[in-house]
């Protein structure tokens, strides 16, 4: 893990804290000041943010790259639980409460974070009440996408991939054809294990979908050819 100055990221307008929710509700001059008790870090591909069970005093913003989430189970086998993206937080917690950290942390792509330590966030909570207010948020809405997840995870592969492609950016649209593009942000092992699955299913999941037309596959760039039909599956329609 290395540090960079603390300058790179007050002196430009694309600073980590602008990226921010919890920090939404701040003045810019605001966000500006909180940006200087931030103490960034850059990590490589595969280092570890924070492992399980750690009391890190800290909460992490994710400026540049990707977190990878995992839960550890007592097997050794690692679930991936999310993705942080850039402005995504990571420790909010273990942060709030004190306790030591639940899952494990790796970084994705020569990651940058922007790293608050307790005292200092501490004292920013307490001048700007709103912070907590939306760091709360954001975790009651992590509980939410929990909570759609496992009720996911009772549906078959084809309805959980269904629903995860659904929820993917749109990178091309055909309004002439009825047809959308998008993109597996991330390896397909990776998209699997988010659903609760292995890679063999998931590869069979796919070739399901594909064979009856919802989608086109063009190794992580897949097609979604019927919208509706896609839906109904969610429905439980089909």
């Amino acid at each position: 893990m290395r540090e960079i100055p603390i300058r790179d990221i007050t002196l430009h307008d694309d600073n980590c804290v602008r990226r921010v929710a919890i920090f939404a509700g701040l003045t810019p001059d605001q966000q500006d000041l909180v940006a200087t008790m931030a103490r960034p870090q850059i990590l490589d591909d595969g280092e570890l943010v924070h492992s399980v069970g750690e009391r890190t005093g800290k909460m992490f913003v994710v400026h540049s790259g990707q977190v990878k989430l995992y839960r550890v189970l007592p097997s050794g086998r690692k679930l991936l639980l999310r993705v942080a993206q850039p402005g995504d937080t990571v420790g909010e917690h273990a942060f709030l409460t004190s306790s030591p950290t639940l899952d494990e942390a790796e970084a994705m792509d020569g990651t940058r974070l922007c790293v608050f330590v307790h005292e200092d966030l501490t004292g920013l909570i307490q001048r700007y009440p709103d912070i907590a207010h939306r760091m709360l948020r954001t975790l009651g809405d992590r509980l939410a996408q929990t909570e759609h997840q496992l009720v996911l995870n009772t549906q078959s592969v084809d309805v959980r991939l269904a629903d995860y492609l659904l929820q993917q950016p749109v990178l091309r649209h055909s309004p002439s054809e009825g047809l959308i593009t998008v993109r597996l942000p991330l390896e397909k092992k990776d998209v699997a294990s988010l659903l609760g699955t292995t890679p063999e299913s998931f590869s069979r999941a796919l070739g399901r979908l594909k064979t009856k037309g919802l989608i086109g596959v063009d190794d992580d760039t897949i097609t979604l050819r019927d919208l509706d039909a896609l839906e109904d599956l969610l429905a439980g329609d089909v």
